[in-house]
C-alpha cells in the first residue's frame, strides 16, 4: 500500500522512524532503498533525530574491566531514568586482542575508536569503516613521534572529520617534542587525509589523555606548555567548519594545574572543566567542576561543584535531566550524586575508575552508504564476519 504513496509523503513518514527500522525498510523495495540512502534524506533524518533527542534522551556509556588475565570493555546505551535502565548493549566491530580501544569521541551517532588502526562505528545500524593512516607519515615526519586525535562533525559541509596533531621528537640535548605540531585532517566524504596549512598553537596534548569534547562546531582538548613554574594549561580547540585553531583560557586557579588532573566535558549543554586528583604535598584529594556559563566569555567561569573527599567520589562524567551528576566512585562504581544534599546512590555499574566514558547519544544513519556491515550478532574472541 505504501508503494502507491507519493515520494514526498514517504519521505515524511520515514523521517519519523528510528534508524534500525529504516534499515529493514531498505530491504522492502528498490524505491524505498533509493529514498532512504539518498544523502538529502540522511541529512534530514539526522536533523530530525537531533531535534527529538531530548524527548527520548539516551546516554552512551563505556567502561573497562579485567577478567583474570584478559582485559574487556563494554559499550551500552541507557535511558536517562532513575535507575539508568539499559536500552541496548552494543557490540564492538572486532576484538582488539587483550587491549582496550581508545574512544576518541562521539558525534551524531558515530563513534571514533583507536585500536591497531582508527575506525568510525555506528552501533545503531552496525556499520563501521576502518580509516587509512597517512602513507607518508614516516618519510615526511620521521620517527619517533606522538600524536593526538580529535573527532567531530562539520554541519556546514555535512561531513565527519578527524584531525590529527603530530608531535615530532627533537634532537639532543633534550629530545623533547617539537612545537607546534604538524596537522592532518581526514574527511569521510573524500576518504583521504590532507595537510592543514593553518599552524597549531605551541601547546601539547597528553597522549595518555586525549580527553576531548565536541561542541559549537569545534573539538576541545586540555593542552599545555611547559615553563619554569611547571605547566601552563589552556583549552585548545579546532574548529571543524573553518579548519583553524584557537584557545580558551582556564580559570586562574587551574592554569598551573597538572594537565593529567584536568578534563574537558559538556554538562547541561555547557563547556566544563573537571578537576580530579590526589595532591601529595597537601595530602588531599580534590574533585571539582568548573563551568563556562557563557561560551567564550572567560569571566563567566564558575565553580559549580566541589565534592567532599570523605564521600569517596572521583571524576564527574555527566549531568542528568533531573539535575543529578553521574560520577565515578574511587572503588570503580558509577554513582548518581545530588549536589544540593550530597546524597550518593550507587547504580550497580562497575569498571576501572579511569575507564568510564559518558556522553549523550542520538541514533542516526551515518555510514549507511559507507564501510562494512556487521552480520554476526554474537562473538567471543573471534573477529566478526563482515559484509560489504
Amino acid at each position: 500500500m505504501l508503494d502507491f504513496l507519493p515520494p514526498e509523503i514517504l519521505f515524511y513518514i520515514f523521517l519519523k522512524l528510528p534508524s534500525r527500522t529504516l534499515i529493514l525498510c531498505t530491504c522492502v523495495s528498490k524505491p524505498w532503498r533509493s529514498l532512504i540512502t539518498d544523502p538529502a534524506f540522511l541529512l534530514s533524518h539526522l536533523n530530525q533525530s537531533n531535534t527529538n533527542r531530548h524527548h527520548n534522551r539516551l546516554l552512551l556509556l563505556r567502561r573497562c574491566y579485567s577478567t583474570g588475565t584478559k582485559k574487556a570493555e563494554r559499550y551500552s546505551l541507557h535511558f536517562d531514568s532513575e535507575t539508568l535502565g539499559i536500552y541496548k548493549e552494543l557490540k564492538l566491530p572486532y576484538v582488539n586482542w587483550n587491549q582496550n580501544f581508545k574512544l576518541v569521541g562521539s558525534s551524531n551517532g558515530l563513534l571514533c575508536l583507536l585500536g591497531q588502526n582508527v575506525f568510525f562505528w555506528n552501533p545503531s545500524i552496525q556499520r563501521f569503516l576502518a580509516l587509512p593512516w597517512p602513507s607518508d607519515i614516516f618519510t615526511v615526519y620521521g620517527s619517533p613521534y606522538k600524536y593526538a586525535l580529535g573527532f567531530g562533525f562539520d554541519s556546514r559541509a555535512n561531513d565527519f572529520k578527524l584531525v590529527r596533531l603530530v608531535y615530532i621528537e627533537g634532537g639532543p640535548p633534550v629530545y623533547d617534542y617539537e612545537l607546534p605540531p604538524r596537522v592532518e585532517l581526514y574527511q569521510l566524504s573524500t576518504g583521504s587525509w590532507r595537510q592543514i596549512t593553518d599552524s597549531a598553537p605551541c601547546y601539547e596534548i597528553l597522549k595518555s589523555q586525549w580527553t576531548q569534547i565536541f561542541m559549537n562546531e569545534a573539538v576541545h582538548w586540555i593542552a599545555f606548555i611547559r615553563n619554569r613554574r611547571g605547566f601552563r594549561c589552556v583549552i585548545l580547540r579546532f574548529h571543524m567548519d573553518g579548519e583553524y585553531f584557537s584557545t580558551i583560557p582556564l580559570p586562574d586557579c587551574l592554569v598551573n594545574e597538572f594537565p593529567q588532573n584536568l578534563k574537558v566535558a559538556v554538562l547541561g549543554g555547557e563547556l566544563c572543566v573537571l578537576q580530579c586528583g590526589w595532591y601529595p604535598f597537601g595530602n588531599r584529594y580534590v574533585s571539582s567542576v568548573w563551568m563556562l556559563r557563557k561560551y567564550d566569555v572567560v569571566e563567566s567561569w564558575t565553580k559549580i561543584l566541589s565534592v567532599d573527599p570523605s564521600q569517596g567520589l572521583g571524576m564527574a562524567l555527566g549531568c542528568r535531566e533531573n539535575g543529578e551528576m553521574l560520577m565515578t566512585s574511587r572503588n570503580g562504581e558509577l554513582v548518581s550524586y545530588k549536589p544540593e544534599n550530597q546524597i550518593v546512590k550507587g547504580l550497580g555499574i562497575r569498571g576501572a575508575q579511569d575507564s568510564f566514558f559518558l556522553d549523550t547519544f542520538v541514533e542516526s544513519l551515518a555510514l549507511l552508504n559507507e564501510g562494512k556491515r556487521i552480520v554476526k550478532e554474537d562473538y567471543e574472541d573471534e573477529d566478526w564476519e563482515l559484509e560489504s
